[in-house]
């Protein structure tokens, strides 16, 4: 008699916080895609801005090489965080 009431209440519990599962799942996959969404943002903008500086201001591409790699560092890591998320 103890057991089945300590099963039917422990059971109970789970079935009640499968719920919250789904939201976190939720939540983590919207965060995932955020974190692609920043990283693509991020190396668009990047490439652009190095663009700009080789384009409009004469420089070259040894100069604005730092600005590719950090924006090619910065928009990988995030996307790798959202890959590890999902």
């Amino acid at each position: 008699m103890k057991k089945s009431l300590v099963l039917a209440l422990i059971s109970s519990t789970f079935l009640f916080g499968a719920g919250g599962i789904d939201k976190v799942n939720t939540f983590l996959q919207n965060l995932s895609t955020a974190l692609y969404a920043i990283g693509a943002i991020l190396l668009t903008i990047a490439f652009m801005w190095g663009g700009s500086k080789i384009m409009f201001q004469g420089q070259t591409l040894r100069e604005v090489a730092p600005i590719f790699i950090g924006g090619v560092l910065f928009g990988s890591a995030s996307a790798i965080a959202g890959y590890i998320i999902s």
